[in-house]
């Protein structure tokens, strides 16, 4: 969609209402339910990375490494695409492979683990940035290795932070990625211009 439009209001009221739709949706079937299943509920939307069982092992950590092993193969790509569309297609990218790649292994990699942890928010949106940050390269033959690892990282900090304090996993991730989200975001001028 935001090929097609070029006003970013567009977008960012496109996407308002879809999160208000899906929101409605949601308290719906949150109203209908029984009182057990939306307690469930309320408890997996917190996000929780001890509530995995040994079964649902055997389904999530395949899809992980399938997530990671498409990942890595997109690295390539990747760095052709830095230098923008026209180059990378007259090094032979099949832009449209690539996305496609892309996109199912995050579908993967965030399904997956949402499915099974709960919906834990930032640690997606922030860490790339602070990898970049880190290790100071825009490389992704760097990037997405220092991504995964220091995301891992962090996360299992605020599982530590969030099991001491008997906290959402959730709340921690959320006080520690909204301030670098918005710092990337006032940073970058091209979102404030």
């Amino acid at each position: 969609v935001g090929h097609r439009i070029k006003d970013i209001m567009v977008i960012l009221i496109l996407g308002m209402m879809f999160s208000s739709g899906v929101g409605a949706v949601v308290q719906i079937l949150q109203y209908l339910s029984r009182e057990e299943a939306l307690k469930a509920f309320v408890i997996w939307t917190m996000g929780s990375l001890g509530d995995v069982t040994a079964q649902q092992l055997t389904i999530l950590v395949p899809s992980i490494v399938v997530g990671l092993l498409l990942a890595v193969w997109t690295i390539k790509p990747l760095n052709l695409l830095l230098f923008g569309e026209e180059y990378a297609v007259t090094m032979g990218l099949n832009i449209r492979r690539s996305r496609g790649l892309l996109f199912l292994s995050t579908t993967l990699l965030a399904g997956t683990v949402t499915a099974f942890c709960g919906p834990i928010g930032f640690i997606g949106l922030a860490m790339p940035h602070v990898a970049r940050m880190l290790f100071r390269n825009g490389d992704h033959r760097v990037l997405v290795p220092g991504t995964i690892l220091s995301g891992a990282a962090v996360l299992l900090l605020c599982d530590l932070v969030s099991k001491f304090f008997t906290l959402p996993i959730n709340a921690i991730t959320a006080l520690l990625g909204i301030p670098i989200v918005v710092w990337v975001v006032l940073r970058n001028k091209s979102f404030t211009a």
